[in-house]
């Protein structure tokens, strides 16, 4: 899969692919519109495989800001994938990586 960037409004969970003319106003929202996200699907050296990438708009250092917080990752990705038409495969991967591990830890709780 090629590297793609969404621009994701968390406030009304809504968002669209940044592609061709819609990189500039995504972009101006990003830098403008409080709780927007900026997510990136590539491909990560470390992790060898595709990964998400989650930045969000600091105001004070005025530059992006990488979200590294699993919690937080979690919560945008998941409320991105339900809310925003992406293909298939991005949304199970998203599934895969945060439901998953969630439904089974449930599962372990409910067992001991």
């Amino acid at each position: 899969m090629e590297p793609t960037v969404w621009i994701y409004f968390s406030k009304t969970g809504t968002g669209y692919e940044l592609k061709g003319s819609d990189v500039v106003s995504g972009f101006d929202a990003f830098i403008g519109v409080d709780g927007t996200y900026m997510v990136e699907y590539a491909f990560s050296d470390i992790k060898n495989s595709m990964h998400f990438f989650i930045y969000e708009w600091d105001n004070s250092q005025k530059k992006r800001r990488t979200i590294f917080e699993g919690y937080q990752r979690q919560n945008i990705l998941v409320n991105f994938a339900k809310n925003v038409n992406v293909c298939h495969s991005v949304r199970q991967a998203i599934y895969q990586e945060y439901l998953m591990d969630t439904e089974e830890e449930e599962l372990e709780n409910a067992n001991s």
